[in-house]
């Protein structure tokens, strides 16, 4: 399976996180790519 860059640079920076292996972090990244635009956003704001 190919995933596009962005994606993985999401996954690579998520994997950084303390306790956060890349399995983790690809989930992460894909479960914040299906939120609405609004949970992302507060996420980042937070």
């Amino acid at each position: 399976m190919q995933i596009a860059e962005p994606l993985l640079v999401a996954i690579e920076e998520l994997s950084k996180l303390p306790g956060i292996g890349k399995k983790t972090a690809q989930r992460l990244a894909i479960h914040l790519l299906k939120c609405e635009d609004q949970q992302v956003e507060r996420l980042i704001t937070a």
